[in-house]
């Protein structure tokens, strides 16, 4: 090799991914077609819109990256390489190249690009992890606010907190709140948060008692109030003030008030959407009125999707109407059978657990009774409720499991100690077959009656878990079954059956594997954690996964997630049934390019599980 085709084989081996292929005979050839260009500054390399089959190496000089609306995506400089994205798609380059310095460009061209993206692991490694960079960028491209209950409950304070302390009377109180014209008062003792006044309270509390304007404000007050947290959605502050009936929550952060949300807040954010409907079911009286209202939930579903609501915050809203139904079927329950004659919590499983659900959705539930159960004496009560709540559930648009997976199901239904003694037998002695089957248990959520019976079962999965590590091999060795839809050459493997010959299921091979794998990480860290974004954060925290993957692979769940989305809210407005088979000729390009990158994403993490965990036995 001539002293020029060595330099030039030098300066790429200095640099990734060609200096983890140095080795690879092929590059001696690959150097000998590679052409050199000089390009002063200000001058197009890619020009927009333009194609391109080069693989382009910076010697010397920087690049800057331009999107089609020339806004500034990055910039590159020294024995960086470009024009990568493009030869992946087939030429067609989303992205504008021009120098900023002059630059000195190695030209390589794409032959050699494919032919050693196919054959050397190492060098598509290095565009795998790009792919990963590429989907934050999307993501952030398509992110945006939205004016939705489902926005953090924070966004809704519209002052600081007003707030005086227990040490003043009624009438300070009262001044205080006509100066700055609030509706409630917060109450502090040496700077911590100890009560609230609300203009009800000096209402019926003082002036209807005819107490005397110095009396303390301690004796008026409610004490230790409900509180939200800042990052907490909005829906969930207006369950709070249905559950509890109070028309005002104070917010906190790092257990500092910052304000006060009141029902006039939300009313003007939101004239319509899913706390109305929420609201709504709690208004009804019998079972056509929930059916009616039922009816209503894909206008709510479209409406949080044509405001760009992301996925998190659709989960949670669609979440908190599937737990409504829940809650108010059973307190009618309670009206038609009589109070329960041992407390008992029924429990939500799978994507409800997870406040993941979407429009459609089947039921998944169980009940936990409380060890003083006597199936001779309660039994018939709770067979009774439970099959009118699921038979009304179903009504309501919740479809009964497939897999008999309900509290109707007298398997399903029983005391606290025989589910411990349930879990820890799958713990202990786990089957991978019954595990597929039963890795919905694995998330579960107290939504009605004595939440402490399904805290306490939580509690003793974690302990079990982590103490067994045999069953967290079966658990990943489940979490590769469902393979991401992805073939030869950036092309996607479709089902192949009937009606859905064209398409593939986004859920069963894209999102279903991600909570797959978050899952079994979650188990083994101990979070405490349901929902699979939440426990990402767990995951990270506990240094499970090498640094950006779990990042990664939130990004993942969120792009397939708001493609799935998206296709449902069309298939409702075509006057379809929504369903979760996509075909990609119907794709976007944007959906399609990101969709490859994200299913490499979980393939990748698949293979990490699968030797994360290989080989422990309990």
């Amino acid at each position: 090799m001539d002293v020029e085709l060595t330099e030039i084989l030098e300066a790429l081996c200095q640099h990734a991914p060609f200096n983890e292929i140095a080795d690879d005979p092929q590059l001696n050839d690959m150097v000998k077609e590679i052409e050199i260009q000089y390009v002063r500054a200000g001058e197009w390399v890619i020009a927009p819109s333009a194609l391109n089959n080069t693989l382009f190496f910076i010697r010397s000089g920087a690049i800057e990256v331009l999107s089609k609306e020339n806004k500034l995506i990055r910039r590159m400089n020294e024995g960086e390489l470009f024009g990568y994205f493009s030869l992946l798609r087939g030429g067609k380059s989303s992205q504008a190249m021009r120098t900023i310095e002059d630059s000195l460009l190695y030209r390589i061209p794409a032959r050699w690009f494919i032919k050693l993206y196919e054959e050397n692991d190492n060098f598509s490694d290095f565009f795998e992890l790009a792919r990963e960079v590429r989907l934050r960028v999307a993501m952030d491209s398509q992110s945006s606010d939205v004016s939705l209950m489902t926005c953090p409950v924070a966004s809704l304070l519209r002052r600081p907190p007003i707030s005086t302390d227990i040490r003043s009377n009624i009438r300070i109180a009262a001044q205080i709140m006509a100066e700055h014209r609030v509706s409630s008062l917060l109450i502090t003792e040496n700077g911590e948060l100890i009560g609230i006044v609300t203009d009800r309270d000096l209402r019926t509390r003082a002036v209807a008692q005819g107490l005397a304007y110095d009396t303390p404000i301690a004796d008026i007050m409610t004490r230790d109030p409900i509180v939200m947290d800042s990052g907490d959605y909005a829906a969930e502050a207006v369950l709070k003030m249905m559950e509890r009936n109070v028309h005002h929550i104070p917010v906190v952060k790092n257990g500092r008030p910052i304000g006060v949300v009141s029902t006039g807040d939300i009313i003007q954010k939101e004239s319509h959407g899913s706390i109305y409907l929420i609201s709504d079911i709690y208004k009804q009286t019998n079972i056509e009125g929930l059916k009616s209202i039922s009816r209503k939930m894909t206008h709510t579903f479209t409406h949080l999707v044509v405001a760009d609501a992301n996925t998190k915050m659709i989960g949670n809203a669609m979440s908190h109407i599937g737990t409504a139904f829940v809650k108010r079927l059973l307190q009618l329950g309670e009206e038609k059978f009589g109070p329960p004659p041992v407390p008992y919590c029924f429990i939500a499983l799978g994507s409800q657990a997870r406040e993941e659900q979407t429009i459609k959705t089947d039921q998944d539930n169980a009940l936990i009774l409380s060890d003083k159960y006597d199936k001779q004496v309660h039994g018939d009560y709770f067979e009774a409720l439970t099959d009118w709540v699921c038979r009304h559930l179903d009504d309501c648009g919740y479809d009964l499991c497939s897999g008999d997976i309900m509290a109707s199901n007298p398997r399903w239904r029983q005391p606290l100690s025989v589910w411990k003694e349930n879990f820890s037998e799958w713990i202990q002695r786990p089957k991978a077959e019954a595990l597929l089957r039963l890795s919905i248990f694995f998330d579960l959520r107290g939504v009605y009656g004595d939440k402490t019976l399904a805290f306490q079962l939580n509690q003793h999965i974690r302990r079990e878990a982590q103490q067994h590590s045999g069953f967290l091999t079966f658990m990943a060795r489940n979490a590769n079954q469902r393979k991401p839809p992805l073939g030869f050459f950036r092309q996607f493997v479709l089902d192949g059956e009937g009606k859905q010959s064209r398409t593939f299921n986004l859920k069963e091979r894209g999102i279903a594997p991600i909570i797959d794998i978050v899952r079994v990480h979650a188990l083994a860290c101990g979070s405490d954690k349901l929902n699979t974004l939440e426990r990402i954060e767990d995951i990270e925290a506990a240094g499970l996964l090498p640094d950006g993957r779990a990042k990664d692979l939130a990004l993942a769940l969120e792009m397939i997630g708001m493609v799935r989305i998206r296709h449902q809210k069309e298939q409702i407005e075509a006057g379809e049934e929504p369903n979760n088979h996509v075909n990609p000729e119907n794709l976007s390009s944007f959906e399609k390019r990101h969709l490859r990158d994200a299913f490499h994403i979980v393939s990748r993490q698949q293979e990490f599980i699968k030797f994360r965990y290989a080989g422990k036995r309990s």
